[in-house]
């Protein structure tokens, strides 16, 4: 089942804070710079640069998990 996932990204001195439904922290990663591309109206592999993990700009926390019972 998909988590939720706590986003903190840092872009040009805007602080973006979101949240979204994924399966893992990379696919929420993935999923947080699509978002963040589409509202800017750029292409998302400029962004996922910005955010390749060289530098301390965005952070990934899982929010709730989410898990199957037998019940």
């Amino acid at each position: 089942m998909k988590s939720l996932w706590k986003g903190t990204f840092n872009l040009s001195q805007t602080v973006m804070v979101e949240r979204i439904q994924a399966y893992t922290e990379r696919q929420a990663w993935f999923l947080f710079c699509q978002r963040i591309a589409r509202r800017r109206d750029v292409p998302v592999r400029n962004i996922t640069k910005i955010f390749d993990g060289t530098r301390p700009n965005f952070e990934i926390s899982l929010e709730m998990e989410f898990t199957e019972s037998d019940d």
